[in-house]
């Protein structure tokens, strides 16, 4: 039930990104909403800290045929923001540890 909520949560805000490993042949087309998270976005006044966080949906991933989990160094494309390096990932737990989707930063 937890699922379901989450996933029709996501869907609100969703657009359609493609995803690619570099090494590995294919793309795979999936749904990305945009995190409203914003952690560790400061820095020291000297340095310009950028990038974007999203939420991807195990559900999601296992629709488009993806056959892993997400891992720094994945790409994601986007028709606007162009493509981005997966800089990092962080599972998000549900009930009984089951990991429902993933946070990731890119930059």
């Amino acid at each position: 039930m937890l699922t379901n909520a989450f996933n029709m949560a996501l869907k609100l805000t969703a657009r359609t990104m493609t995803l690619t490993r570099p090494g590995v042949v294919g793309s795979y087309s999936i749904l990305v909403s945009p995190s409203n998270y914003s952690r560790n976005f400061q820095g020291p006044e000297e340095m310009v800290v950028t990038g974007a966080e999203f939420v991807v949906s195990v559900y999601n991933l296992q629709q488009s045929g993806f056959p892993n989990t997400l891992k720094r160094g994945d790409w994601l494309t986007d028709s606007v923001m162009g493509k981005m390096a997966i800089t990092e990932v962080d599972e998000m737990i549900g009930l009984g540890g089951t990991i429902l989707g993933y946070r990731v930063r890119v930059g």
